[in-house]
């Protein structure tokens, strides 16, 4: 998981929620009267864009915005009535995510069987909540990307299995998180990385994928008798051409310094 950005408000999203202040989401999707529907489409079109195309919780990539492969997720619930908030139309609380897994019919890495044992993201958080082991309004318990610093990152990788793993020094190096319910800000992650269920097989694969993608360009680089440095560089140029490749978390841990430099140029 990586900070997910998030840009102005779409226009059309502002104007339909000043004509229809009640409304609730699945109004807004079928409302072609006041416009709901090109809302709809805007939102969907800024979150992917502020994102980079990648999924907000696992960072599979969602870049061609194709709703066989990606969905608004509202990290609060929508359908929250507690408070004069409409959570369903509040732009802050959209994010861009993947299925989770959840669609029989796509391919890996999106999709993997057994997949109940490789929902991941919303669609298993849902699950815990519909199961009674996690609370719908989930703040505190669990990380919204938005909240998450650009650096450093609070995430590793495992290169022998592709599970993501507290950042055990980095976590260290930011100050206490506002809100956390747990001991402290390891014990976040790890319940982040287990409500979202980030480790499904499905997921570590596609990560290892990554990893043994890198390491053997290491080796290439090796060969050219490069500088260590220097070679670092140009792999973290080649994979981080642009805001974000898929499992760009993956990426960071193993280039380390150097993709965190070509992050900051970037």
């Amino acid at each position: 998981m990586k900070r997910a950005d998030k840009g102005a408000e779409p226009a059309s999203l502002q104007t339909y929620r000043l004509a229809q202040p009640t409304a609730t989401w699945d109004d807004l999707r079928n409302d072609a009267l006041f416009g709901g529907q090109k809302a709809y489409k805007d939102i969907r079109t800024h979150t992917h864009a502020d994102q980079g195309g990648v999924c907000a919780y696992c960072e599979i990539d969602v870049g061609n915005d194709d709703p066989l492969k990606s969905r608004i997720e509202h990290f609060h619930p929508k359908a929250d009535t507690s408070t004069p908030m409409n959570w369903a139309l509040d732009w802050p609380n959209m994010l861009a995510v993947c299925l989770g897994g959840s669609y029989r019919h796509g391919t890996a890495p999106h999709t993997l069987e057994p997949l109940a044992s490789n929902l991941s993201c919303d669609a298993h958080k849902d699950l815990l909540i519909q199961q009674g082991h996690l609370l719908s309004a989930c703040e505190g318990w669990v990380i919204n990307p938005l909240l998450l610093p650009g650096s450093p990152c609070l995430f590793r990788v495992d290169k022998f299995t592709g599970e993501l793993y507290p950042h055990g020094d980095h976590c260290a190096a930011v100050a206490a998180w506002p809100g956390n319910m747990h001991a402290d800000l390891p014990a976040l992650v790890v319940h982040t990385i287990t409500v979202l269920n980030l480790n499904c097989p499905r997921l570590c694969a596609a990560r290892l994928a990554v990893v043994h993608d890198i390491e053997r360009n290491k080796k290439k680089m090796a060969a050219l008798k490069l500088k260590p440095e220097e070679g670092l560089a140009r792999l973290a140029q080649r994979y981080l051409q642009h805001r974000w490749p898929a499992f760009v978390t993956t990426i960071r841990s193993c280039l380390g310094a150097a993709a965190e430099a070509r992050m900051a140029a970037m």
